[in-house]
C-alpha cells in the first residue's frame, strides 16, 4: 500500500468511527475541524453545521469541494471494520468517510503551494435521505461560489455530469373510520390511497421518471375502516421542469374528489353528501434536489478529465446521479461528482472501498485542485 493510500485510510478510519446520521452529525464535525487543524488548517463551522477550510483570497467567489458527512445509519449502529481482499469496509465508509479524509488530505496539499484563487474545502450536513442537501444549500446561499465539486469515496471509474433531480412528498389521506359492518358505508382511508398511488404509479411512470412509494402505514385493526393512510414517495428525472410537472401531477392525482387539508372546511353536496364520510387529503412536499447538468466542454469538466490523465487514470464513464451538486446545479453553478477510489455496498453495513486505487484517485484530486487554485479560466 502506499504511503497516500496509508494516510488516508487512517484518517477515513478516524472519521468513520464517530457516528453520523442524519441530524446528528456534529461530533464528526467536531473531529473533522480539528484534524483540519491538525494539517495546519484553521477551520470555521457554520450555523448549519457545515466545517469549512478556506484558502486562498477572501474577496472573491470560491471553487468549493465538498464531502458529505453524514451516513444513513442510525447512531447506534456498530461500526465494526474489515479489511480483507484488497478491500476496507465498515457501515458509511465508503459514503463518505473516504470523501471526507480526502478533503483532509486536501488541506494538507493546499496548505503547501501557492492559491492564488479562492478554494474552499467543506464538510457538509444533511445530504442523505431526508436531509434535502440542506448543508449545501445553505453553504450556496452564505458564500459566492464559481465551481462546485462533490467528493465520494467510492466512484473513481466516474464523474456525474448529470445531476438526477427529485423531489419528495408525504401523502396522506383521513377519513371518519367506522365498524367494518354497520359502517361499511363510510370510506376507507388505505383503500383510496392505494388506488391513487396505483393510478400515478401507472401515469407517471416511465424512462424518465422514476416513481418510488415507500414507508406506507395506516389503519388501526382489522376490524376497524382504516380512517388514516400515508406513504412517502421519492419522484426522480434527470429535467426539472419534467420532475416538477410529474409532482405537481401526482398530487392532483392523490387529491382528486377530495378535500385537501388547507381549503376551507366547508363541504360542497358535490364532494361528499355527508360531512362524517368525508375523506381529506394532504400532500406534504419533504424535499426537493434540483436537477441540472454540465455542458461536455464545460472548462470544469474538462480540468477533471486533465486531472484523471495526469494521474494516470483512464477516461471516466460520464453519468448521472444525485450528490451535494444537485444543490450547487439548483442556483446554476457548474457542478460535477468525482470520486477518491472504487467500491461498492452503498447504504449497506459492508460499505467497503477498494484499496489499490487509492493513490491515483488522491493523485487526480490534487491535480483538479491544483487547477481550481490557479487557472483563472475556472
Amino acid at each position: 500500500m502506499s504511503d497516500l493510500g496509508s494516510s488516508l485510510l487512517a484518517d477515513a478510519r478516524r472519521i468513520c468511527a464517530v457516528p453520523a446520521p442524519l441530524h446528528g452529525e456534529a461530533a464528526r464535525g467536531q473531529l473533522v475541524a480539528q484534524m483540519f487543524e491538525e494539517a495546519g488548517v484553521t477551520p470555521r463551522i457554520d450555523q448549519t453545521g457545515n466545517v469549512i477550510a478556506w484558502f486562498g483570497p477572501t474577496e472573491e467567489p470560491a471553487a468549493v469541494l465538498a464531502a458529505h458527512l453524514d451516513t444513513v445509519f442510525p447512531v447506534e449502529t456498530p461500526i465494526e471494520f474489515t479489511e480483507d481482499g484488497g478491500r476496507v469496509s465498515a457501515p458509511g465508509f465508503g459514503d463518505n468517510s473516504v470523501g471526507v479524509a480526502a478533503l483532509v488530505h486536501l488541506a494538507r496539499f493546499l496548505r503547501d503551494i501557492a492559491v492564488e484563487r479562492a478554494v474552499a474545502l467543506v464538510a457538509t450536513v444533511g445530504e442523505e435521505g431526508l436531509g434535502d442537501l440542506r448543508g449545501a444549500k445553505a453553504l450556496l446561499e452564505a458564500i459566492p461560489c464559481r465551481a462546485f465539486v462533490a467528493v465520494e469515496g467510492q466512484m473513481q471509474d466516474r464523474i456525474t455530469v448529470i445531476a438526477v433531480g427529485s423531489v419528495r412528498l408525504r401523502v396522506r389521506i383521513t377519513g371518519p373510520g367506522g365498524h367494518p359492518w354497520s359502517d361499511r358505508d363510510n370510506p376507507n382511508a388505505i383503500h383510496a390511497l392505494l388506488q391513487r398511488l396505483s393510478t400515478a404509479v401507472r401515469e407517471l411512470s416511465s424512462p424518465e421518471v422514476a416513481i418510488n412509494v415507500n414507508v406506507i402505514g395506516g389503519g388501526t385493526a382489522i376490524n376497524v375502516i382504516a380512517d388514516s393512510a400515508s406513504a412517502e414517495i421519492d419522484l426522480r428525472c434527470e429535467d426539472e421542469q419534467r420532475l416538477i410537472a410529474a409532482a405537481d401531477r401526482l398530487s392532483e392525482i392523490v387529491t382528486a374528489g377530495l378535500r385537501r387539508a388547507s381549503d376551507d372546511p366547508a363541504l360542497t353536496a358535490e364532494v361528499a353528501p355527508t360531512r362524517d364520510r368525508v375523506l381529506t387529503a394532504e400532500v406534504e412536499r419533504l424535499g426537493h434536489r434540483p436537477g441540472g447538468r454540465i455542458a461536455p466542454d464545460h472548462p470544469l469538466l474538462e480540468a477533471a478529465r486533465r486531472a484523471r490523465s495526469v494521474a494516470g487514470l483512464p477516461p471516466a464513464t460520464e453519468d448521472a446521479s444525485s450528490t451535494d451538486a444537485n444543490a450547487a446545479h439548483g442556483r446554476g453553478i457548474p457542478a460535477i461528482t468525482v470520486g477518491v477510489s472504487t467500491g461498492g455496498n452503498a447504504h449497506r453495513l459492508d460499505d467497503y472501498v477498494d484499496v489499490e486505487p487509492i493513490a491515483a484517485g488522491l493523485r487526480s484530486l490534487e491535480e483538479l485542485t491544483r487547477q481550481l487554485a490557479s487557472d483563472p479560466g475556472l
